[in-house]
């Protein structure tokens, strides 16, 4: 069945960073998380997350996402969980915000949508290069504040998100969760850990800097 829709809403665009390199048994795996991610996101954000994750050619996927204003930590979550429980090698995703309107999301595949969003996001993930992971752009940008400060927010963030290790990438994954320090090492992949250590990649990921840049450019979002 086919929603159809006229709202704005965001769209993720992304691709497996270096997926050529991957082993078979991690490619396996990579295609064993996707529905589990998607099972996961919808539990986490009900009311953004309406539709799973579509995942095609193995290393791309496509993610509609409600809510625009929790694309940035929807991205953070997905690119934060992937860096950690999929492979003991680094694994990285490149994301594209695309914020737009949405025309019409077909139930079970949602790549094969159309509407601005859809545009803007493929649009900006082909303008990716070197280092950068994540971008945010607009179907309809605007000279504002609250747009600019978005753009750059997401840049900064993503700038961040790239230095962090696993650990980091897994303390991070709990935090945006609203576990506490205690909770996040009893559930640490793939066996607890001490509170301390919990503590330590808190402290190395500059996690309190980014909670309140999600409240920030969840505000900007709400503003454009």
């Amino acid at each position: 069945m086919n929603t159809n829709v006229s709202l704005e809403h965001a769209v993720l665009t992304g691709d497996i960073v270096n997926s050529s390199n991957l082993l078979p048994r991690d490619r396996q795996k990579l295609f064993e998380t996707f529905p589990r991610l998607s099972a996961m996101l919808r539990e986490r954000y009900p009311q953004a997350v309406r539709h799973d994750i579509s995942n095609f050619r193995g290393d791309s996927w496509q993610l509609i996402i409600a809510r625009p204003e929790k694309s940035l930590e929807i991205s953070l979550y997905i690119r934060t969980y992937l860096r950690f429980a999929v492979s003991e090698r680094k694994l990285d995703s490149r994301i594209a915000i695309g914020i737009g309107e949405v025309e019409f999301i077909p139930e079970n595949n949602v790549s094969a949508g159309y509407g601005s969003a859809y545009t803007a996001s493929g649009h900006l993930l082909e303008t990716l290069s070197g280092s950068q992971r994540m971008a945010l752009g607009f179907a309809a940008p605007e000279d504002s504040l609250a747009h600019n400060a978005a753009v750059i927010l997401v840049e900064l963030v993503d700038t961040l998100v790239t230095s962090w290790r696993a650990s980091q990438c897994q303390a991070v994954y709990w935090a945006l969760q609203g576990l506490t320090q205690t909770q996040i090492a009893q559930r640490w992949h793939p066996a607890p850990i001490r509170q301390p250590s919990v503590s330590n990649n808190i402290s190395r990921s500059a996690w309190p800097t980014i909670k309140r840049s999600l409240i920030f450019y969840e505000d900007a979002i709400t503003r454009v």
